[in-house]
C-alpha cells in the first residue's frame, strides 16, 4: 500500500505557501518558497521536510506503506 501524501498551494504576494499533510498520520508540515520556484520544486522541499518530520517522530513505513519519492499528491 502507498502512503498518500496530501499538498496545499496558497499564493502569499511573493512567496507560496506549500502545506504537506501525511495521509496516514495526519502529520502537517509547511515551508514557504518563492512564487517563481517551480511548483515541482515546491512539492519536493515540502516532502522533504514531511519526510523528516516522520521519521524524527518514529513514524516512516512501519505504519503503512511506503513513503513515495514523488508522490502525485493530491492538489487542493
Amino acid at each position: 500500500m502507498k502512503r498518500e501524501v496530501f499538498f496545499e498551494f496558497i499564493r502569499l504576494e511573493e512567496n507560496v505557501r506549500v502545506c504537506a499533510v501525511d495521509g496516514i498520520t495526519g502529520i502537517e508540515v509547511v515551508t514557504v518558497v518563492p512564487a517563481s520556484l517551480p511548483q515541482s520544486e515546491a512539492q519536493k522541499r515540502a516532502l522533504n521536510k514531511l519526510l523528516w518530520r516522520l521519521e524524527r517522530e518514529g513514524k516512516g513505513t512501519e505504519e503503512g506503506g511506503n513513503i513515495p519519492d514523488r508522490p502525485p499528491g493530491k492538489y487542493i
